[in-house]
Parts: C-alpha cells; sequence; structure tokens
C-alpha cells in the first residue's frame, strides 16, 4: 500500500506542470511582445469542436483557413456542410482586430479591452486573454487562449455562458 502511495504522490508531482494553467502567469506586454513571433499571412487547415450548454456531444467542422495580413480571417468549412464565413465586415470587427493585432504584434490595442497572461515552454507558448471589466466582451468571453510556436495551432474561447469553441490549425 505504501508503494502505491508513493507512486501515485510521483505522478501527482511529475503532472503539474502539463496541468498548469497560463492564467496564473500574468504577464505585461512588453515581454510578451518579444517573445512572440510576428505572424504574416498564413493559409492551413482547421478543425472546430463548439460545446454548447445542453448538448452532449460537440459540433465538429472543418476546412481550409486564411488569415489575410491587414485584411481579415477567412474559414472555408468543407465539414459537415460547405460554407465560407469570413471576419472582415463590422459584425466580426472585434475577432478581425484580435488577430491582427497579435499578428502584427500591436498589443496595445487589445491592453484596454484585455489582461494578459502568458507562458513558454521551449520554442511553445501559450498567451491568455480575460476581458477587463468595463471591455465590450466582458459579459460574453471568460477567456480566449491561443497556443503557438511560429503559428497559432489552437485557440480556446470561453464564453461566459459556458460555451466552448476550440479550433485547431495545421499546416
Amino acid at each position: 500500500m505504501k508503494k502505491y502511495s508513493i507512486i501515485i504522490f510521483l505522478l501527482l508531482i511529475l503532472s503539474c506542470p502539463v496541468l498548469a494553467d497560463v492564467y496564473n502567469s500574468p504577464s505585461n506586454l512588453e515581454s510578451i511582445s518579444k517573445q512572440i513571433p510576428k505572424i504574416g499571412s498564413i493559409k492551413c487547415k482547421f478543425r472546430q469542436e463548439k460545446f454548447l450548454q445542453n448538448i452532449s456531444k460537440p459540433l465538429i467542422s472543418s476546412g481550409d483557413f486564411e488569415f489575410i495580413e491587414n485584411k481579415g480571417v477567412y474559414f472555408h468549412t468543407l465539414y459537415p456542410i460547405e460554407s465560407t464565413v469570413d471576419y472582415t465586415n463590422k459584425n466580426y470587427k472585434q475577432i478581425n482586430d484580435i488577430v491582427n493585432a497579435i499578428s502584427a504584434k500591436k498589443y496595445s490595442r487589445l491592453e484596454k479591452e484585455f489582461d494578459f497572461f502568458y507562458e513558454e515552454n521551449g520554442n511553445k507558448w501559450t498567451l491568455g486573454m480575460k476581458p477587463k471589466k468595463n471591455s465590450n466582451a466582458y459579459n460574453y468571453i471568460s477567456s480566449i487562449t491561443l497556443d503557438g510556436s511560429d503559428y497559432i495551432n489552437k485557440i480556446r474561447i470561453q464564453q461566459t455562458n459556458g460555451n466552448k469553441t476550440i479550433l485547431w490549425f495545421t499546416k
């Protein structure tokens, strides 16, 4: 019994870095902008899982993603049905502004709206953003978390109503 307790204890200790939460690492814009590479225009594949309250299975979609620097974000969904959504018009201005600001490393635009959190492990980084109480996003977004290396690999958006969206990007 003692042997199993030691093994469980060691597993818990060793798993702590895996369970670490970026939101325990507040950061400032100056240090973040030095760490995250500038991200230019990109085309890649995406996969999305949307978890909605009161629905037991996630809604899954996938297709092609394109980010054109200083212009906007485009999702060409191929599964489950074909459709195209662009985040260039005023209805999606905030999403487009966030992606443009991060890609151009112009975080000061976002400083009024969000508190920042940052962790780095080798060439991989995680950027967390939580809306400030006086921001437009505060009532509907709990957090936005981006994982990346030389480009953004994953985005998690947690809404205040409990819904969650996770996007994966692969070249």
